[in-house]
């Protein structure tokens, strides 16, 4: 965000030019997304929450929970529900269950990949596909260097019934 300090991760990733430069060499925050940026944002969430990686999550939900209009119950459900939760539509349901098919068992069915394509072409699959596996390497690098968690970052929301 515009104005506000450098996140805890870029400072520290910084601090060697090689990380630095293949991090964000393999970005893929632009604008030239062939996905929405809901779409960009529920990968993203997903994959994040699912990777226990609070840090980045928090960023996400913070930085654009708003803007995409994912509500409190969405919120929640991106850490805690099924992707076939109630909260999501058809697409959304694809794609998060698309996401969580990667992180388990790193492949997606034939059926898998019929219902994602089903909603998303070519370069938004590629993109949902390189979306997962470099938010699950975020997660990791996060989780490895432990970084402590942004004072302005939201929180995993508590499971029902904790």
């Amino acid at each position: 965000m515009r104005g506000a300090d450098p996140l805890v991760l870029f400072t520290t990733l910084a601090t060697n030019d090689r990380a630095w430069s293949k991090f964000t060499g393999g970005a893929l925050l632009d604008k030239a997304s062939p996905l929405s940026l809901r779409q960009r944002e529920l990968v993203i969430d997903r994959t994040t929450a699912k990777c226990g990686c609070e840090y980045e999550w928090g960023v996400h939900v913070a930085g654009f929970a708003d803007r995409i209009g994912l509500d409190a119950d969405q919120v929640h459900a991106i850490v805690h529900g099924d992707p076939d939760a109630a909260v999501w539509s058809e697409e959304e349901r694809a794609l998060l269950s698309a996401v969580d098919a990667l992180l388990a068992t790193k492949k997606l069915s034939d059926e898998q990949w019929k219902a994602l394509r089903a909603h998303f072409d070519d370069s938004q699959t590629m993109e949902i596909v390189q979306l997962v596996a470099f938010y699950h390497g975020v997660s990791l690098i996060c989780g490895a260097l432990d970084l402590p968690l942004e004072s302005n970052a939201a929180r995993f929301p508590a499971a029902i019934g904790d």
